[in-house]
């Protein structure tokens, strides 16, 4: 790995490590506070403080660690780490689908330097894009459903809106056909990011001596 490529990884990662545990000390005594027993608020913030000093503390043991070993950890591990990354970037936009396409794409991008430091042939590479690319698009997409299906049935005015951006007739525009709507859209999406994240994964992996062109 090369020395500014080590920069942009511990950069990620250093800042990833303690925003997500951050966020999850600071949900998790919100969840606790709205669903089991109420807490004072400066116990909710102590908590999002303590996760956030909690992350900072990671990095400064093990950030050198994950780093070096950044394209070669298991799957699963990076999996986690995907998974989290996707519950925040999808909290963050509301469920807009900004921050989890985003976040597909770097899936992508991941993958082809994996397999670029692996010095992984050609057809084994493409098969690891198509892979990272369906992953992507199926998570993206499923998140993208659930919440348009929800919008639908608590706000019509989303339908609304929805026939108006398309240039259709709101009057005739029923639920049902909003339905139909959301399901083209996410299929849409589906290929969308499915073509983004393996182009970005292919594009990622000939980053480097004898294979940029």
């Amino acid at each position: 790995m090369s020395k500014w490529e080590s920069i942009i990884v511990g950069l990620v990662v250093g800042i990833a490590c303690p925003w997500l545990t951050f966020v999850a000390c600071w949900w998790s005594a919100a969840a606790f506070h709205l669903y089991v027993f109420p807490v004072p608020e400066n116990l909710i913030k102590t908590a999002a403080l303590t996760g956030l000093g909690l992350g900072c503390l990671l990095d400064v043991v093990f950030l050198r660690r994950w780093v070096k070993n950044f394209y070669t950890v298991s799957l699963r591990w990076m999996l986690v780490f995907y998974l989290g990354c996707f519950v925040v970037a999808f909290a963050s936009f509301m469920g807009f689908p900004v921050g989890t396409f985003s976040l597909g794409i770097a899936a992508g991008v991941y993958v082809g330097r994996r397999e670029h430091h692996c010095q992984a042939d050609g057809v084994r590479a493409d098969a690891a894009f198509r892979k990272v690319a369906v992953f992507a698009a199926l998570v993206t997409t499923v998140a993208a459903l659930a919440i348009g299906i929800l919008a639908l049935q608590s706000e019509q005015e989303i339908l609304r809106w929805l026939a108006n951006a398309l240039g259709l007739n709101p009057n005739t525009f029923q639920v049902g056909g909003g339905f139909i709507l959301i399901g083209f859209l996410c299929s849409l999406l589906f290929v969308i990011q499915y073509w983004c994240s393996r182009k970005a994964g292919g594009l990622a992996f000939r980053i480097g001596a004898g294979r940029a062109r």
